[in-house]
């Protein structure tokens, strides 16, 4: 049975659009009365419709009042939707009719056949030289991947691998390249930390070799890198900059900072390679130096000597100071000087990262790593970054108009190219590369 005191509020709810449904489940929640929906309806339909007294005779005069309201506010939004889709349909129709008339009305062009492909010819103009950098390799460091959750591993077996993986494809790019451009000489800057060192008490623990066999192994492998990319171009010029992590002092040296392990692994390489004409080194004894790449001037520098853990502001802030620097020159009394009076483009090493900043006369591209992320940079930076290492192609003109990243991971399955065997006496054993 209905309560008598819920039949005028059921009158209300339904009368503003209540369900039967939740009417029934509203007697059961207010009242405790469970009534079948079609019970109240048919009550509803007997007590309120068929009879001559009008639903709202029950109500008193505050719930017709806030009845009214509900009405007049359904009939308002009714309205207000109404006219909402009137508009809307008014204007997509607008829309349809003027998109058949640009359909209908505008001329379309005429089909043109596929172009034959015609190879351009290299003429004089289209010269370019290839810069590139070989950075971070860091000779002997054993990183381990379970302490990597499986990110990265790094040996001198793995250095081997990458190491042909990116000599290869360096040719094989130049080859592309060389379908539309001539290119005959290869700049290749060294710029540090070839070798894992010992400056830390942990790389002396866990490296894979000393400093003399890393340096020597390294020298030995990079050379027959060098021979092997030798044949493809009409000259080699390979200028050097030593790192960091081949220092001989634990604590950063401000005076001879050439004397350090990397030193050592560029007078090797060049040794190893004093047979091969085509190839010239500049191996500097200062911390920066530079190459010329035809009008334009390039300035290398390892990158330790940067404070702010490689941020924007901290790499800008330096190179505005170098350009202070190299303007010196033109004050100064000696012009007997190994560096030029300005450069227009940087290039380093250092923050095992690939990256590049538009300094007006040119570009600071950052070089990457051929380590890959390490234990050091995922616990200290909590960053990762593959091993890479970027190549660069110049114009006479332009200056550097493209730039290519070989990523190096791919090849640590690879078999070994080179050979990493390092006889008792260097300089009468045959050291030559495996293929």
């Amino acid at each position: 049975m209905i309560p008598e005191q819920a039949k005028v509020e059921i009158i209300q709810k339904r009368t503003a659009g209540e369900t039967w449904t939740s009417l029934a489940q509203w007697l059961l929640d207010e009242f405790g009365v469970e009534v079948h929906r079609t019970t109240i309806q048919r009550w509803f339909d007997r007590e309120v419709y068929l009879t001559d007294s009008s639903p709202f005779d029950h109500m008193d005069e505050a719930s017709r009042l806030k009845l009214d309201k509900k009405v007049t506010t359904y009939k308002a939004e009714a309205a207000h939707f109404k006219k909402l889709y009137e508009h809307t349909l008014k204007d997509t129709a607008q829309k349809e009719i003027i998109t058949d008339a640009i359909r209908k009305l505008t001329p379309a062009f005429k089909s043109i056949p596929r172009a034959k492909r015609i190879s351009p010819r290299p003429t004089k103009r289209s010269k370019q030289i290839v810069v590139a950098p070989l950075s971070d390799t860091h000779v002997g460091d054993r990183v381990i991947s379970e302490q990597l959750g499986g990110l990265n591993e790094y040996s001198i077996d793995i250095f081997n691998r990458r190491l042909f993986g990116w000599a290869n494809s360096l040719l094989q790019l130049v080859e592309l390249r060389r379908t539309f451009a001539p290119i005959d000489t290869l700049i290749m800057p060294m710029l540090g930390d070839m070798i894992s060192g010992d400056i830390h008490d942990e790389l002396a623990r866990t490296n894979i070799d000393n400093c003399m066999g890393q340096m020597i192994r390294g020298a030995n492998l990079i050379a027959q890198a060098l021979m092997f990319i030798a044949p493809h171009f009409d000259k080699i010029h390979i200028p050097c900059v030593v790192g960091n992590h081949g220092r001989f002092t634990r604590k950063p040296p401000m005076k001879d900072k050439y004397m350090d392990w990397d030193y050592m692994l560029y007078q090797w390489v060049a040794a190893f390679c004093r047979n091969q004409k085509n190839i010239s080194f500049d191996i500097s004894k200062s911390f920066v130096s530079s190459f010329r790449v035809f009008d334009k001037t390039v300035l290398i520098m390892h990158g330790d000597s940067i404070t702010g853990a490689g941020s924007t502001q901290a790499i800008l802030k330096a190179v505005n100071g170098m350009r202070s620097v190299f303007q010196y020159k033109k004050t100064a009394q000696n012009e007997d000087t190994y560096i030029p009076a300005e450069f227009d483009s940087v290039m380093m090493g250092h923050f095992h990262k690939v990256d590049e900043y538009d300094i007006g006369t040119g570009e600071i591209h950052i070089c990457g790593t051929m380590k890959g992320v390490d234990e050091f940079a995922m616990q200290r930076l909590h960053v990762a970054t593959r091993p890479k290492q970027i190549l660069t192609y110049w114009h006479p003109t332009h200056g550097c108009v493209g730039k290519e990243t070989i990523y190096l991971n791919k090849y640590d399955e690879e078999p070994m190219a080179f050979t990493d065997v390092v006889p008792d006496i260097w300089t009468t054993a045959n050291m030559g590369r495996q293929r």
